[in-house]
């Protein structure tokens, strides 16, 4: 299995609008699934959130699965670190669900994951 991780690629695309990355999609954009639990990260072995699955709840500084990771799902209002290397190294902040990883360029595993903390709200 291989990671590639075109780090500016990334940036440009978890910043971009999300009307940017449906136009970007060659088919018609899937809703990411509803049932991903806020702090939670959900990785899929197949595009548009299908077949096996990994939940990361926490943070996990070495993330492996048996299968190349081809969708990402992430809870509506949180942000996760997501990186190329382990121990959160080469790492995007992914604040939308992805229905093909190689949208934002991964194709193969990712490193390592962690939630980025919700600032504080001001009074």
């Amino acid at each position: 299995m291989k990671t590639i991780f075109p780090m500016l690629a990334l940036a440009s695309l978890v910043a971009a609008p999300a009307a940017a990355i449906q136009q970007s999609a060659s088919r018609a954009a899937v809703p990411a699934p509803s049932h991903t639990n806020a702090g939670e990260l959900t990785l899929y072995e197949m595009t548009n959130y299908n077949g096996d699955t990994m939940e990361i709840d926490a943070r996990n500084p070495e993330v492996h699965t048996n299968w190349n990771i081809r969708a990402i799902s992430i809870h509506p209002g949180d942000s996760w670190e997501i990186c190329a290397r382990t121990r959160y190294r080469d790492c995007i902040t992914l604040n939308r669900s992805v229905q093909d990883a190689r949208m934002i360029g991964i194709e193969g595993q990712i490193g390592s994951a962690r939630l980025v903390p919700r600032p504080a709200p001001s009074n």
